[in-house]
């Protein structure tokens, strides 16, 4: 359904680094993590194509009742082969998923490279009813 996930934030030096690569991996596990010094920051970032790798948001999706904010989020961020979408960094680390981006220490950029990016929308964040997922 997707070739690549790849997922970025920056590090600051407020920050611990073992910290942001958990709240990575709450959301999208089995990532084999980069990190790039850039001075004022480091650039950590994993990939994966493990083929589950998309199970997590999945479940949080469901299990946290955004689906019709995931899949706006999702369709918006939709370019070409590509799916871009930010969620907050320490809401992650918590295990949660929340699109607003705005924290002073930046969010964790999601890229999901696909052939089909609708198709991995309808799968990931199906259009709802009443809260029950219609497609």
């Amino acid at each position: 359904m997707f070739e690549e996930i790849e997922v970025e934030a920056y590090v600051y030096p407020t920050e611990d680094l073992g910290k942001v690569k958990r709240a990575m991996l709450n959301l999208i596990p089995e990532l084999e993590f980069d990190a790039f010094d850039r001075g004022e920051y480091i650039l950590l970032t994993g990939k994966t194509r493990n083929k589950k790798a998309l199970q997590r948001l999945y479940e949080l999706f469901r299990g946290q009742a955004i689906l019709d904010t995931a899949r706006l989020m999702l369709e918006e961020g939709t370019f070409g082969e590509e799916i871009i979408f930010k969620v907050h960094k320490q809401v992650a680390y918590a295990g949660k998923v929340n699109f607003n981006e705005e924290s002073p220490l930046g969010p964790i950029t999601i890229i999901i490279r696909t052939k089909d990016p609708y198709r991995l929308i309808k799968w990931l964040a199906p259009r709802t009813k009443d809260g029950v997922p219609i497609e």
